[in-house]
């Protein structure tokens, strides 16, 4: 199964985060623009060497370290990222610092000439979520950008900063035959706001993507729904959750309905998402599904966030799956609830981690949880 976002903004998870394809950003190309707002863990083969973080290592066992000391050691290891040669790492360090703002100007504002369209598309999102009143002129000429993606994210800043922004072209990359374009269109038009967009989200499903393969259509269509979903169309989180129940051969769909689930705060689905953890034997979920509805489940409920799920693969000996657990533990520990420390404490194990990929990953979720330094101190040791 590949749970790969490049058609999201993905997490922006973190992260993300999160299209389908990761070819284009993974090898520096251009051929697919890449985001991180669901899964933005797998998929690319990661060459680059581990990012030094400040101070000891955090290693289980090792000495405590104040939340101030691990919020700078996020932002450390997130600032050498976005200095990466691998824009997999640039585009996921800027999702992650998000949370940490006061570092990110000067990387968003580089990084919306990136010669990497993903990177570009990450950073614009970036603006417009954030409402960076002061990037926003640096937007207006990726309006014209050779990318319709970064268009559509250029056309989201611009509006989030409160500038007039022609819409139209977001009809038309609705109506394409580019599957990448048409999920982000959709994207863009979900996360302003304006419930008139429903119809024309409406119009745009089972139109276009005549010579998509039909698995991938399906994933784009089922963002259609989230698009309207979230601008107030409730008979569409019916769609949503009946592909919780599709085949096994399409696990990317359960996966990313999982992650849909969780961020509608979607109740309704919260029996389903129970049995994807606990089902054994031969209708045992794999990892990945089963991380993605523990991941759903502590955003629709954080006092009940289960930390057993994404802890059991912190050892994985595969760095997608490391990089997903830290994506999960991120919302547990985001979420405040009683497993909130001790998600925390895996994150902070999990900044060493060999891979870069794995180390972004947690340090965006040290930043979601929110530590505030002076306030706490946390024992990175794991013997709890």
């Amino acid at each position: 199964m590949n749970t790969n976002r490049l058609e999201r903004h993905g997490k922006l998870v973190v992260l993300l985060v999160c299209g389908v394809l990761l070819g284009g950003c993974a090898n520096g190309g251009d051929h697919e623009v890449w985001t991180t707002k669901y899964d933005p863990t797998s998929g690319a083969k990661l060459d680059q060497p581990t990012l030094n973080i400040m101070g000891e290592p955090m290693d289980a066992g090792g000495p405590l370290a104040s939340a101030g000391e691990l919020k700078q050691s996020a932002i450390s290891l997130l600032q050498q990222a976005a200095d990466s040669t691998n824009p997999l790492l640039r585009a996921n360090a800027i999702e992650a610092l998000q949370s940490a703002p006061e570092a990110l100007q000067p990387i968003v504002q580089r990084s919306l000439a990136d010669e990497n369209r993903g990177v570009r598309f990450v950073a614009a999102m970036t603006v417009g979520k954030l409402k960076m009143q002061e990037m926003a002129p640096l937007l207006e000429p990726l309006l014209h950008d050779e990318s319709q993606s970064v268009q559509a994210a250029a056309i989201y800043g611009i509006r989030r900063c409160g500038r007039p922004a022609d819409l139209n072209p977001l009809s038309a990359m609705l109506l394409g035959e580019n599957p990448e374009v048409k999920a982000n269109a959709a994207l863009v038009l979900g996360e302003l706001g304006d419930n008139s967009a429903i119809p024309l989200l409406r119009n745009a499903v089972g139109r276009g993507l005549i010579r998509v393969d039909p698995a991938r259509r399906k994933v784009v269509e089922l963002q259609l729904a989230e698009a309207m979903a979230k601008l107030g169309a409730t008979n569409q989180i019916d769609v949503i959750r009946a592909a919780l129940f599709a085949p096994p051969e399409e696990g990317e769909l359960v996966a990313l309905a999982c992650q849909m689930c969780g961020e509608l705060r979607d109740g309704g689905a919260w029996p389903d998402l129970i049995n994807m953890i606990h089902r054994t034997g031969k209708f045992e979920r794999p990892p990945e599904i089963r991380m993605a509805a523990a991941l759903a489940l502590a955003q629709i409920d954080p006092t009940k966030a289960p930390l057993d799920v994404p802890a059991a693969f912190v050892a994985s000996p595969h760095y997608e799956i490391r990089a997903q657990a830290a994506h999960t533990l991120a919302g547990v520990a985001a979420g405040g609830g009683g497993n909130s420390r001790a998600a925390l404490g895996h994150l902070a194990k999990l900044m060493s981690d060999p891979n870069p990929l794995v180390q972004v990953a947690a340090a965006g979720g040290v930043l979601r949880a929110g530590v505030r330094q002076g306030q706490e101190t946390l024992s990175v040791g794991l013997n709890h």
